[in-house]
């Protein structure tokens, strides 16, 4: 490919030299990192906060709806019908502002809770055969691809943990004089 239009040198000499496989890998996940910080605050408030929310408004109302009809049928059978639409909406409202609650308020803990929503609707979806429209095809692919792809970063960030133990910031961009190296 010309390196006019592809923007990069092809030739060796700008290739990186690691010492051993810790190295590379340090290296990668640092740039993977990088990328992340590039992303600044559009990456905390779009994808960790809207993209989820987004996201998950189906799967909350489904499994929502699904609690709903199995709590008024087994315990609440004469309090309540499961054919009121008025319970369960009030239900997934609920849900979600709770669920928003803890996507602003603890991250963490939220993404925890995406896997466990994300999981337990897919297995439920295909346990069950919810998936019968384009609109539930599309939600349970969108909801794998999430799933994954937090699951990828999830790995990611713990490698880089490991990586980097103990540095507050990775050496993959020092000199030997300390000053950061712009490559």
């Amino acid at each position: 490919m010309d390196e006019h239009i592809s923007g990069r040198r092809s030739s060796p000499e700008h290739k990186h030299k690691f010492k051993n496989r810790k190295e590379k890998i340090g290296w990668y996940i640092d740039e993977i990192d990088s990328y992340k910080e590039d992303m600044g605050k559009w990456y905390t408030l779009f994808i960790r906060r809207i993209l989820p929310f987004m996201l998950f408004i189906i799967p909350i109302n489904v499994l929502s709806a699904r609690v709903v009809d199995y709590v008024a049928n087994k315990y609440l059978a004469g309090i309540i019908s499961d054919q009121d639409p008025a319970i369960k909406i009030v239900a997934w409202l609920i849900e979600l502002v709770i669920f928003l609650a803890f996507l602003v308020f603890l991250p963490r803990f939220s993404t925890f809770l995406e896997f466990v929503l994300g999981i337990s609707y897919i297995v439920c979806a295909f346990k069950f055969g919810w998936i019968n429209t384009g609109l539930g095809y599309f939600t349970i692919i969108t909801v794998t691809l999430f799933v994954f792809m937090k699951l990828v970063f999830l790995v990611i960030e713990i490698l880089y943990h490991i990586v980097f133990r103990g540095e507050h910031e990775p050496t993959a961009y020092k000199g030997s004089d300390g000053e950061d190296l712009v490559l």
